[in-house]
Order: C-alpha cells, then structure tokens, then sequence
C-alpha cells in the first residue's frame, strides 16, 4: 500500500527534525523511501541532498539537487544545495555558477547571498564574496550565519580584524555557534596564538560533539604549542653546547647569558601552557605521550640543535684566519639556515579546516 500524502508530508517531518539533530544516515534513509513512492517531490528530493550532504556523501547531494532542480526550475534551495555539493566536490566553477542562479531567482533571500559568497571565495573571487556576505548582513542581520560566512570571507582575504569582529558578532547572536568558534580559532593560528587557537578548537567541538574536524583542529593548535616550546628550549640547549667553540670557555659572561636565555624559555613555556584550558593540558600531555607525537618533538629539537651545530661551525674561524668578507657571509649562511629551519618547523601538513557541515551552520544549505 503506498503512502498517502499525509503520510508523506509526516515522513518530511520527520526527516526535517532528523537533519536538525544531525541524524542524516536516518534521514537520507526515510527520505530515499520518500523519493520513491514520489519520485516528483521537489522538497522530498532537496531534503534528501540536505541529508547527504550532512553525511558526506557530495556525490549523491548533488544528484538529488539536480533533480529537484528539474522538477521545480523556479526555486532556488536546488541550486544553493547543488553549490555546496560541488564546493565539496572541489569544483568550485560549477558551484560558482549555480550559486549565481540561486541569487538570480532569490534576489532579496539572504541564504543566497551567502552560498554566493562562500563559493565565491572558493572560485578564488574575494571581491565578489566580499559583496555577496555584505549583502547577506544587509538583508538578515539578525542571522548568525550571515556574519560567519561575512567573518571567513575576510579571513581569506587576510583581514583578521574584520574576520574576529564578524566571528564574535555571530556568537553574540548564536554563543553555541561552533563554527563561529572554530573561525575563531583559525584567527588566532594565523595570528600565531596557537594556545587560545587550541582552546577556541575544544570549545568548538564541545559545542557540536559529533563533528570530528574540532578535534583535528585542536590537535594541530597543540602540536604548534609543543613546537613553539621545543624550539627555543633546543636552541638554547645548542647555544650551550656549541656557543663554547667561539671563544674561551671561562667567559663567564656566556654562561650568564645562557642561564638568562633559559630562564626566559622557561617562563615562555610556561606561559604557553597556562594559557591552555585544563582539558587542553590534559589533551597536550596525552598527545605527547603517543610514540608518534614524542618522536616528531624528539625529531624537531635534534634538527634544531644539528642546524644551530652547522650555524656555529660556519662562522668559526678558520685557521690561519679569515678575510674581512668571508666571516660575514658564512654568517649570513648561518642565518638563514636556521630562519628555514624555524619556519619548517612552525608549519604541519594537517591545516585547520573549516567545518562545511554542522548544526550551526545547516539553516544556509
């Protein structure tokens, strides 16, 4: 017996209060058996690309997207979803331009104007994203999401400013936002505060415990602690390994001015772990007692105190001494070795990403 359309408008109900709890497997479920006893339904067929997308599957969002597409040209929820499918997907030219029709036919809808910002910035076109989130806030305001996506706009173009005021305006609307949070501690990575980065990234994946990119981000935020701890205490502990060879070794001022450099290392781990929430020590001393992680520290200060070796080494003089120009360029070697090996050191492959899918942020597919 097939359903009859109140029993079909339930089942959309249904699905609907599925998505917003982020059950979307379930949902995605209900609604392909929805699909298929009518398979005309364009808000049957949205709701099912809704529920893909929330569950990873792009491919099959964006199917469902052009479908509904089909059945209802006139609206513009298809192509908002069939942007965001195609962002995920990695084409973001395709996604530019269904988000350019979305607008098109919702001119005054501010669920448009920020799907056409967010593939804007994807397709590489900050000017145009720029405008389209400026018009979103025109229009809605009093919506979270608007000021998110205006707050990662001006992070891809490197305002950080405007990025942190537009992230803190969104949680002045919505305090559990998570992605306004996770914005935030994207701000504070670029601003090179990797300890309230990490703090931001668990307050983030409190607020939406199912999202699993929160607790990557923290992880990365924590490893850039770590880094920032083990590079000056190895370059310190170089400086007192190889800083004898430059001169004699009852220069007490040397050993003065190493105790002093120690003692500021110090204070500045210290610094840095305070800085972190309780469970974000608890996090960093469990990440650090993992092999993997310990021989990645471990790595790091040998690669600093062999470069610091080759540093020293270069401008020692030679015997039978230098020329006036040999010595300043062995320097200058000296140099910019170490500044290459400091600035490997402070990157990771494992970027911070952006979560696309969360309960914060669902309302703008």
């Amino acid at each position: 017996m097939n359903p009859g359309p109140a029993d079909s408008a339930a089942d959309l109900r249904r699905a609907s209060a599925m998505i917003e709890v982020s059950r979307f497997c379930d949902a995605a479920r209900l609604l392909a058996g929805c699909v298929a006893a009518a398979p005309d339904n364009s808000r049957a067929w949205c709701l099912l690309a809704r529920a893909q997308l929330g569950a990873g599957r792009a491919g099959e969002a964006l199917a469902a997207a052009r479908r509904a597409g089909q059945l209802d040209p006139a609206d513009d929820w298809p192509y908002r979803l069939a942007s965001t499918a195609l962002i995920s997907l990695g084409r973001p030219a395709e996604a530019m331009a269904a988000a350019l029709q979305a607008r098109s036919l919702a001119p005054h809808f501010w669920r448009s104007h920020v799907c056409l910002a967010q593939a804007a910035a994807e397709n590489g076109q900050p000017w145009l994203a720029a405008e389209a989130a400026a018009a979103a806030v025109a229009i809605a305001p009093a919506e979270p999401d608007v000021h998110f996506t205006m707050g990662k706009v001006a992070l891809t173009a490197g305002d950080l400013q405007q990025a942190r005021a537009s992230q803190q305006a969104a949680l002045a609307i919505d305090p559990g936002h998570a992605g306004a949070i996770n914005e935030l501690g994207r701000i504070s990575l670029r601003a090179r505060d990797a300890s309230s980065a990490a703090g931001y990234f668990l307050r983030a994946a409190r607020s939406s415990p199912g999202a699993g990119v929160f607790g990557r981000n923290t992880e990365v935020a924590l490893a850039r602690v770590a880094a920032g701890i083990t590079v000056p205490a190895a370059l310190v502990l170089a400086a007192a390994v190889y800083l004898p060879m430059l001169g004699p070794r009852s220069a007490g001022w040397l050993y003065l001015l190493l105790a002093v450099a120690a003692l500021l290392v110090t204070g500045y781990a210290v610094q840095l772990v305070r800085k972190l929430p309780a469970d974000g020590r608890r996090h960093l001393a469990r990440m650090l007692r993992r092999r993997q992680a310990a021989l990645a520290v471990l790595a790091l200060a040998c690669g600093v105190m062999i470069t610091a070796g080759i540093a020293v080494l270069a401008v020692r003089p030679l015997p039978g001494g230098s020329t006036m120009l040999e010595l300043p360029a062995r320097t200058v070697l000296a140099v910019l070795v170490i500044r290459a090996l400091l600035s490997c050191a402070g990157r990771r492959r494992a970027r911070p990403r952006v979560q696309a899918d969360q309960p914060g942020v669902q309302r703008t597919f």
